[in-house]
């Protein structure tokens, strides 16, 4: 009897030991990082208030500068979350309700902007909209100029489709999984009872997907805010506030830099933070928001008006909005290469071509064999990390009661924008804070961490919810077994799945990271930021090259992703 108390609380000792190894890794290795930046900005307030609101020289000029970059960033992030809202709603729907061929093809496309490098689709959209190599070919021009503004919310045309084509997955996506778990009996119900299609779905499956659409609209806000490769490709003589980060620590700005930063991260966590807690109460209460009793005749008719048209019309408009955004620019870019392999289409030249640029005096071949290098092996250290933290993390949130507020706090990290957090790292780990690594592959991997992380926490969790874990697991502890034996005979077997999509997703994440890296990386540069420094020295071909090369790449984990999801 002594000896099985003794093992008893010998277990609950192990156990406890391991909740707290893996909370202090999560507060040091993901969260603090995350808001390092904040506590910096008021520790050094007095340094930070001088450069930002009382510089001797130049006054609040960088003050006016911040407000300028921060109401870019949210009209940028507003008018990309509208345009989402209007193409990923139908095509949420069509892909949750529907079924057709090249089904599975069109799922992989909404999840390639996920994956693919930003900075590599940017610069391929670039061309696509700016040369005659892409749309302009129709018309002997681009399409737009780089400087284009959009009317009314000034907006660089450039940024926004940019921004719109790497935002609009989290709505389709979101809604879609919601749109799966609801029964369509409501749905079929209201068509019996002689409703149109467009009526069923403003009054049954609108008010049952609110909290999704919202929860989607949401990260996609967050996730244009934040964005920094593509744009920084595509930006022109504009400047977001992620973009003003990085160039302010190049000038070696920290005050406002630190500022602009720690805006940024509490911007994210006042949009992400209020959300979950919302999403997590009831939804019944937004079903009353859509009886306007006035105006519901009117709305009626015109409803069954268009529900005659509207259903084919929608998904051509759909399918042809995603090949654009999505397919046109990698079409282009993959035809641009093809054509100036050997020289320059235009001019003939061969010092304009793919192979003089990669092979020749400019050497950027090596260049790219090294960021190649730095960016795989960064990315599988951060990777790695991550998945032995995320594993045990799972476990947490699932059966403990704190579960849900340490998972609310694991969606910051995804949305916080990347270059706050690069400066944020390079603030806490780097020479001037606790110097645990100069600027190099080390500061690269602490850097992917934090985002790497959440990523691989959640298929897992999807994963965790989706199987009878809690039911096998019970059966073996009343059958004596220990909670290790538990989780390695039992658990992890069935979680399989979901830590390679995870540790997948993540590893892509990694390769694909451009804003934070930029700032952490000192001279081990990695695809992304390469790509960029291509297009600023105007070595075109080489940027053509390395830009579909990491396409290539991407569209390879993609096809690994989908292979271990859908087995």
């Amino acid at each position: 009897m002594d000896q099985s108390a003794a093992v008893t609380d010998r277990r609950k000792l192990i156990a406890k030991a391991a909740i707290v190894g893996v909370l202090i890794s999560l507060l040091v290795l993901v969260f603090l990082p995350s808001f390092f930046l904040i506590s910096f900005t008021f520790t050094e307030w007095s340094e930070v208030h001088t450069e930002v609101f009382a510089n001797p020289f130049i006054g609040d000029t960088n003050w006016r500068e911040i407000l300028k970059h921060l109401g870019l960033s949210l009209r940028l992030a507003f008018s990309a979350v509208v345009i989402d809202l209007i193409f990923g709603i139908p095509l949420a729907y069509i892909l949750a309700r529907k079924n057709f061929w090249g089904k599975g093809f069109i799922e992989d496309l909404i999840t390639f902007t996920l994956v693919i490098p930003t900075s590599g689709f940017g610069f391929a959209t670039v061309i696509t909209w700016t040369t005659t190599s892409g749309l302009g070919l129709l018309i002997g021009r681009g399409i737009v100029e780089m400087e284009y503004l959009v009317p009314f919310i000034n907006v660089s045309f450039m940024m926004l489709i940019v921004h719109v084509a790497l935002t609009f997955p989290y709505v389709v996506r979101t809604l879609q999984a919601k749109l799966l778990s609801l029964e369509p009996v409501f749905e079929r119900a209201s068509r019996t009872l002689g409703a149109s299609s467009l009526t069923t779905f403003r009054k049954i499956l609108i008010p049952l997907t609110l909290p999704a659409i919202f929860s989607g609209s949401v990260l996609a806000f967050a996730r244009s805010l934040g964005e920094t490769g593509a744009t920084m490709v595509v930006s022109s003589v504009y400047t977001t506030a992620p973009i003003a980060v990085i160039r302010w620590v190049s000038q070696f700005k920290f005050g406002s830099a630190s500022f602009l930063g720690c805006l940024l991260i509490v911007m994210a966590s006042a949009i992400i933070l209020p959300t979950e807690f919302l999403l997590h109460k009831g939804e019944g209460s937004t079903r009353r928001l859509f009886f306007i009793r006035r105006i519901e005749k009117k709305i009626l008719k015109r409803e069954k008006t268009v529900s005659r048209r509207l259903p084919r019309f929608k998904d051509i408009l759909c399918m042809i909005f995603i090949f654009i955004i999505v397919v046109l620019p990698i079409i282009v870019v993959l035809n641009s290469v093809f054509l100036s392999w050997n020289q320059d289409p235009d001019t003939g030249r061969v010092e304009g071509s793919v192979v003089y640029q990669l092979f020749g005096p400019p050497n950027y071949f090596a260049s790219l064999l090294r960021a190649t290098s730095v960016s795989f092996i960064s990315a599988f250290v951060a990777t790695y990390i991550a998945t032995c933290i995320a594993i045990p993390t799972v476990f947490l949130i699932e059966r403990y009661r704190f579960g849900r507020f340490i998972r609310s706090l694991l969606r910051i990290p995804l949305i916080v924008p990347t270059s706050a957090l690069g400066l944020s790292i390079l603030l806490l780990w780097g020479p001037g804070g606790l110097r645990l690594a100069n600027p190099g592959i080390w500061l690269i991997i602490l850097t992917h961490i934090v985002f790497s992380v959440p990523v691989v926490v959640e298929p897992i969790i999807a994963t965790f919810e989706g199987s009878e874990i809690p039911l096998f697991d019970g059966a073996a502890r009343t059958l004596g077994a220990s909670p290790y034996n538990t989780a390695e005979s039992i658990s992890l077997p069935l979680l399989k799945r979901g830590i390679l999509a995870g540790a997948i997703l993540s590893f892509t994440r990694s390769l694909g990271e451009t804003g934070a890296t930029f700032l952490v990386m000192g001279s081990d540069a990695t695809i992304p930021p390469l790509v960029v420094n291509m297009v600023e020295a105007l070595a075109i071909p080489a940027a053509l090259f390395a830009s579909t090369y990491l396409i290539a790449i991407s569209f390879a984990l993609l096809l690994i992703f989908r292979m271990v999801t859908t087995r």
